[in-house]
């Protein structure tokens, strides 16, 4: 449901006196961490993420670190989740740690219902991805020792680095170059401001032969009633709109995306694109919006798979 623009205006003026509350409205389910981060795993394993990745960065966790604390309780050894602003608190990562720790634990398979139906990208199967995991290693991940050190290391009780979480966005620059195994985000790239210098960080962080996922949701996010409405809006509007929050929507379509992240160095290996009808059409686009793609009109969002090149 859109928010009315009034609304919108009202909210961005009361942004420039006022910091906007914390929590994003998502991440909180332990069943929707549990299957974002299985459609991730698998479509980067199908594309080139053979072993499990050690180091993780997690861009946009949003209210919850469960998406993460999935990669630890799979095998990785270390997580850095960074955002705009810390959102999640201690006792909803727990909770939602205690929850994944049981999904897991049962093998179960990835979650299709309620606040899951519309996650993207789909898969060809939902049933657990045995053959992504081997079932030794995840014994192992999952031992209640470890599972322990997890818990310790998420409450700050014990400086063990294996989970980090810094935050804003630009906190990227302070990882270590080519240390990374692995970055992902989720309904994330189309609210940060400079997209282009957050591909480059990721190409610098990234291992050779390392790759990053990232679902993209180019919809409205409630700016309007049609799902491409945000593109009809001219900026001196959509700026009053914004205000001075931390995180909005770029407005940015599917081909800047996919530009950026060819211009920052990365080997595009797959773009699974979600397109959708009864948008606005090309004539209500504002100005600057007039030259996109008929495609880019109709892509609600896309799911990339983008690999740093060894030979780099």
């Amino acid at each position: 449901m859109a928010i009315p623009v009034g609304r919108l205006i009202l909210g961005g003026l009361r942004s420039l006196a006022v910091s906007p509350p914390l929590g994003t409205g998502g991440t909180v389910a332990a069943d929707y961490c549990y299957s974002v981060f299985l459609r991730h795993r698998v479509l980067a394993a199908q594309y080139g993420l053979a072993a499990t990745p050690l180091r993780v960065v997690e861009l946009g966790p949003g209210d919850s670190l469960g998406i993460g604390l999935m990669a630890l309780l799979t095998g990785s050894e270390r997580y850095i989740a960074i955002d705009a602003v810390r959102h999640a608190s201690l006792a909803t990562n727990l909770s939602v740690f205690e929850a994944l720790v049981a999904m897991l634990s049962q093998r179960a398979p990835v979650p299709t219902n309620g606040e899951c139906a519309d996650i993207r990208p789909e898969l060809s199967s939902y049933d657990f991805p045995h053959g992504l995991f081997d079932e030794s290693a995840l014994t192992k991940a999952l031992a209640p020792k470890r599972l322990e050190t997890i818990r310790r290391s998420l409450s700050g009780a014990d400086r063990n680095d294996m989970i980090q979480y810094l935050a804003p966005m630009g906190a990227l620059d302070g990882i270590e170059s080519e240390s990374v195994d692995w970055i992902f985000s989720q309904a994330v790239m189309e609210h940060v401001d400079e997209p282009g210098a957050t591909y480059r960080q990721c190409f610098r962080c990234l291992k050779p032969g390392a790759v990053m996922t990232h679902q993209v949701d180019y919809r409205c996010h409630e700016t309007a009633p049609e799902w491409n409405g945000h593109w009809k809006y001219p900026q001196w509007l959509w700026s009053l709109m914004r205000g001075r929050r931390p995180w909005f929507v770029n407005r940015l379509a599917h081909s800047q995306h996919w530009y950026m992240q060819q211009e920052a160095g990365f080997e595009i290996r797959a773009q699974i694109l979600q397109v959708e009808q009864g948008g606005i059409e090309r004539g209500q686009l504002a100005s600057r919006f007039r030259t996109m793609t008929d495609e880019d009109l109709a892509t609600a969002g896309a799911f990339f798979v983008s690999a740093k090149s060894k030979a780099r």
